[in-house]
This record gives structure tokens, C-alpha cells and sequence, in this order.
């Protein structure tokens, strides 16, 4: 089972389940894989930034002439809100898109319960992983 079959199959499993649409599990994950894209993105730069000085500064200097003396709230909702709807464009109308749906979904359907049962965790595995990467990083980079 792949990450994308687990992904959109775990999701059209569980809304199954409860007999409700499936077709709302390409929203979930869709949404869930925009973010994943996105915290990859971001973990990079830090990693980037991390073993960069020169980086860092250009960076920085970057900030301050687009933004100005702005706080760091305000840059964020203005980076990541675009970038998020560009990613989830961008998935929606490839991986995500509705007829790769439908056969990530029906071939999820054929594996056994046991190997559907596991899906959440080969989910949350990697998403946890680069999460956890990207906060550590964050952290060592302000030192």
C-alpha cells in the first residue's frame, strides 16, 4: 500500500464507514497532503537555514524589504495562506484529482481489514517525522 492509497483510502474508509459520502475524503485529503507538501517546504528552508549563514540573511533581508518591520504573525498569514490554496491547486488538480480518486479509493478497498486498519499509521508515521524534524531544526537554528 502506497502513502497516497493510504492517505485518500483511510479517508474514504472512515467517512464510509459511517455512511456518509465518500467523495468528501478527496477534500480531507487533499487538505491533509497540502499541508504535508507544505511542512516538507518549510523544513527544507529550515534545514536550508540551519546550515547557512549567508542564507539566512538574504532571507532576512528579504523579510524586511517585502514586509517591512511586520510581525512575524502578520508574514506568516501572508506566505502561508497563499501558498497553501497554490499546493492545494496544484494537488487537487493532479494526485487528488477525482478520477485518481476513485481509483486510489478502489484499490485501497481491495486490501484485507487488517492492512485498512493500518492506514492511519502509515499516514501520521511520515507527518509526524517531518514535523517533529522541522520543530527540532527550528529550535537549533535560534541558537
Amino acid at each position: 500500500m502506497t502513502f497516497i492509497e493510504a492517505l485518500y483510502g483511510s479517508q474514504y474508509y472512515e467517512i464510509t464507514s459511517k455512511g456518509r459520502d465518500g467523495a468528501a475524503g478527496r477534500l480531507n485529503g487533499n487538505l491533509f497532503l497540502s499541508a504535508f507538501v507544505m511542512i516538507c517546504m518549510f523544513l527544507v528552508i529550515v534545514v536550508i537555514i540551519t546550515f547557512s549563514d549567508n542564507f539566512t540573511q538574504e532571507i532576512n533581508r528579504l523579510f524586511h524589504k517585502l514586509f517591512g518591520y511586520s510581525s512575524g504573525k502578520t508574514i506568516g498569514r501572508l506566505l502561508a495562506i497563499p501558498l497553501i490554496g497554490l499546493i492545494y491547486f496544484a494537488i487537487s488538480n493532479t494526485v487528488g484529482s477525482k478520477t485518481n480518486y476513485e481509483k486510489t479509493t478502489k484499490s485501497f478497498m481491495e486490501y484485507p481489514d487488517e492492512e485498512k486498519q493500518k492506514a492511519g499509521m502509515k499516514i501520521l508515521k511520515p507527518f509526524l517525522i517531518v514535523l517533529g524534524l522541522l520543530f527540532v531544526l527550528s529550535m537549533v537554528s535560534l541558537f
